[in-house]
């Protein structure tokens, strides 16, 4: 399995440039981030992989399990970062922007998600699966799963509508909504911490999505001090990573706590954002798989489930590739499908 992560390396670096002079001013631009995205939403599939296959014997799996151990919710954080600065630049800038969170935002990918969840159905009932009608409908609003993914889809739809909540009464106030975007954010991952207790990955990236905002805020202000000069770039990213290294050292000493996970997965997104000022990640490659993040991560489990009924995870080299290459073409199938209904129901952003 280490052999995916080389690879993964191996895509990072092509078409990697430097800057050390003036810095990359388009690093938030989206074809940037959906780089990066793509980096992470392989991540997430070969971290899903883990959970179908066996590598307690294979002598080469050591530094992919660290890896996927060390990074473990960190591999979402900038999927809600994005999001959350995405969101902000829309409202700043879009007149009536706010009035399509609910449509455009919130119920696009709720439907996309009702679709996937389709497919999961009818998949699990031609591999033998017995689902309750129950289970089912549940399952179309989050809150229970027929082989799918869940918690995301959940907790970006509700932080959508949180935002619709604070904006729709604040207008142009930016500042403003953001605050209470914030305060409302925060108000849903206490809310969370007692309904799902130590199922911590429902809430403990949750606050990347305000924060997300923030930085689009503060943006001019962090390009105007950190792009021009090196030595402040330099120092400001040294400071957030070291903040972030002792986070995640004391993180163990905590056991099940996640108390401390909630800052270092803030401090690992601006540090994300700080180093993509002046190292540029970004290939066609990995930008196909950032605008195909919802489609890959959605499905990725559909080739896992059927890969594993014929008994294809023994192999664990050969499992990881099928499921990485159907995944890729279900989600190019998805994504074609999903852009042609949202056409038809004018749900284009």
């Amino acid at each position: 399995m280490a052999f995916f992560l080389v690879m993964l390396a191996a895509l990072c670096l092509l078409g990697i440039k430097f800057s050390g002079k003036n810095g990359f001013e388009d690093y938030m631009s989206p074809q940037k981030t959906g780089s990066i995205k793509g980096i992470f939403v392989i991540i997430v599939l070969l971290s899903h992989v883990r959970q179908y296959i066996d590598l307690a014997n294979d002598p080469y799996s050591a530094p992919f399990q660290n890896f996927m151990l060390f990074l473990g919710q960190l591999m979402v954080v900038m999927f809600l970062f994005y999001s959350g600065y995405g969101v902000l630049l829309g409202l700043s800038k879009k007149e009536g922007y706010v009035k399509t969170l609910p449509t455009k935002r919130a119920f696009k990918v709720l439907l996309h998600y009702d679709i996937a969840i389709l497919i999961f159905y009818f998949t699990g009932l031609a591999l033998g699966r017995n689902y309750s009608i129950k289970k089912l409908l549940l399952s179309f609003i989050g809150l229970d799963a027929v082989g799918n993914s869940v918690w995301f889809i959940f907790v970006i739809i509700i932080l959508y509508l949180i935002t619709y909540a604070a904006f729709i009464f604040v207008k142009k106030r930016i500042v403003l909504g953001t605050v209470i975007t914030t305060i409302l954010s925060a108000a849903a991952l206490a809310i969370l911490v007692i309904v799902k207790k130590n199922e911590y990955w429902w809430y403990d990236t949750l606050l990347c999505y305000p924060l997300g905002m923030w930085y689009a805020l503060a943006k001019p202000h962090i390009d105007k001090a950190l792009l021009p000069s090196a030595g402040k770039w330099l120092a400001a990213t040294a400071a957030v990573g070291a903040v972030f290294g002792v986070l995640m050292y004391i993180l163990p000493l905590y056991g099940k706590s996640r108390v401390i996970f909630v800052p270092a997965a803030l401090f690992f997104a601006i540090l994300i954002s700080l180093l993509s000022m002046r190292i540029s990640i970004n290939n066609s490659i990995l930008q196909w798989f950032g605008k195909r993040v919802f489609g890959i991560y959605i499905l990725q489990r559909i080739p896992m489930m059927i890969l594993t009924h014929f008994g294809m995870n023994g192999k664990p080299f050969l499992f990881a590739a099928a499921s990485l290459a159907i995944t890729v073409v279900l989600a190019e199938i998805f994504e074609r499908a999903m852009d042609k209904l949202d056409i038809l129901l004018r749900l284009t952003k």
